[in-house]
This record gives C-alpha cells, sequence and structure tokens, in this order.
C-alpha cells in the first residue's frame, strides 16, 4: 500500500444544533484517486471544505504527512499550497487575464519569478487545451474554459494533492466531458485527487476508491465494482438504482 497522504480521524462538524459531518475516518493514500458519492446534504462538500480548513472541524483531526493540521501549531498556507482545491464554481479572478489567474499564486506566495511563472503556466494552459486563451478574461471563456482555468491554476502550485467539489456541477451537460478528460489526463499521471461527484462513470472507470456518505456518515466505502456494481448497504443501493434509473 501507498504511503497515507492525508488521514481523516474521528471528524465531525456543526453548524449550530445541526450536525453534518459524524465521526468521519479515512485515509488517502499516495497516487490515489477517491471519489466521494451520495445524495445532496450528505456532507460531502463539508468534508472536503474541513480538510482544506476552509471550515473548521468541531472535533477530530486531519492529518498530512503525519502532522495534525488542527493542532494551531501547523502551516496551513504551506499545507494549502500542497493541497489544491477545484470549486464548483471556478472562483476566478474576474479583472485578470487567464494567464495572470495561473501565474498569481506562484508568483505571490511561491516567489517565483514572473518569466519562470509565466513559461510553467503556459504549459499548464497547453496541457488543458487552453494555451491559445493565456490573453482572455473569464467571462469570455465557457464554463468548462473557466473549470479547467481552475485546474490549471490549482497545478501551478505543484500540488501533492488536488481536492475537487463537484467540479462539473455548474457546468451545461455537454461541457462536462471537457473537464473530465483533463482529471482522467491527472489520474493516469499519479496525481492524488479526492473528488466529490455525482458524474457516476467517472467514479467506476477513475477511481481506485469510491466513499458513498449519507446523513454524514461514510455508509460504504471500496473499490468501484464493491460499491457500485455490487452494494451491500440498502442506502447505497436505493442511491445507485436512482442514477442508473436516470
Amino acid at each position: 500500500m501507498a504511503e497515507t497522504l492525508i488521514s481523516v480521524k474521528n471528524l465531525r462538524k456543526s453548524f449550530g444544533d445541526l450536525e453534518v459531518l459524524k465521526d468521519i475516518s479515512l485515509d488517502v493514500h499516495q497516487g490515489e484517486v477517491v471519489c466521494i458519492i451520495g445524495p445532496s446534504g450528505s456532507g460531502k462538500s463539508t468534508l472536503l471544505r474541513c480538510i482544506n480548513q476552509l471550515e473548521t472541524p468541531t472535533d477530530g483531526e486531519v492529518v498530512y504527512k503525519g502532522e495534525n493540521i488542527l493542532d494551531g501549531k501547523a502551516d496551513i498556507r504551506k499545507f494549502r499550497e500542497e493541497v489544491g482545491m477545484v470549486f464548483q464554481r471556478f472562483n476566478l479572478f474576474p479583472l485578470r487575464t487567464v494567464l495572470g489567474n495561473v501565474t498569481m499564486a506562484p508568483v505571490l506566495t511561491k516567489h517565483k519569478n514572473k518569466k519562470e511563472a509565466k513559461d510553467y503556466a503556459m504549459e499548464l494552459l497547453k496541457r488543458v487545451g487552453l494555451d491559445g486563451k493565456a490573453d482572455a478574461k473569464p467571462d469570455m471563456l465557457s464554463g468548462g474554459q473557466q473549470q479547467r482555468v481552475a485546474i490549471a491554476r490549482a497545478l501551478a502550485m505543484d500540488p501533492k494533492a488536488l481536492l475537487f467539489d463537484e467540479p462539473t456541477s455548474a457546468l451545461d451537460p455537454e461541457l462536462v466531458g471537457e473537464v473530465l478528460s483533463v482529471m482522467k489526463e491527472l489520474a493516469a499521471d499519479g496525481m492524488t485527487m479526492v473528488v466529490v461527484t455525482h458524474e457516476m462513470a467517472f467514479a467506476r472507470d477513475v477511481a481506485d476508491r469510491v466513499i458513498f456518505m449519507a446523513d454524514g456518515y461514510i455508509v460504504e466505502e471500496g473499490t468501484p465494482e464493491q460499491v457500485m456494481g455490487h452494494p451491500r448497504e440498502e442506502r447505497t443501493k436505493t442511491f445507485l438504482s436512482r442514477f442508473l434509473a436516470a
């Protein structure tokens, strides 16, 4: 088994009286693609936001390379450089060009010189098929193109892992494939990825492990064949039957 990169231990998160995450534990190994599926409101996105420290867990640990990043001593900025996040809504800077969006963080936080950052950004934009759009502003791009820029921006930090929070949910159906294609290439290249998704075909074909969440719990986990092909739990079977029937 590959090295454990991220380990979530007994994680809980409440918003007031509403407990959204209930004793979640999982390990993510180097080079592994983990897809998290489940109904809306099951806590999937909150789990990613707690891992990335965009939300503060109520209890539990998030251990990265052996260090609990919740203990108040960890360098969260450094952690976020190494564990990048791609959001549903792209979160690009609207007044900056595509190239400016991709080079901004490496220059400001990693102190790369501008030429080095630009050269690397152009490599990444070529990788996601957008090197011809370097001078465009985000509002000149389709949703699928914006999301590919967001992926290139995350890659510009040379992350050890990427968290994807339903990266295709805000896209028109005909644009979904271009984003999933980039993600499949990243997986094939060995990028460690945790992907919250409703794209069942992607989870089945690309994931090393699938986690099914419902009501704040991990209900079932295993290989795609185990969870999606032969689910054990009734809650999992009900969820998957809705997608298969659609």
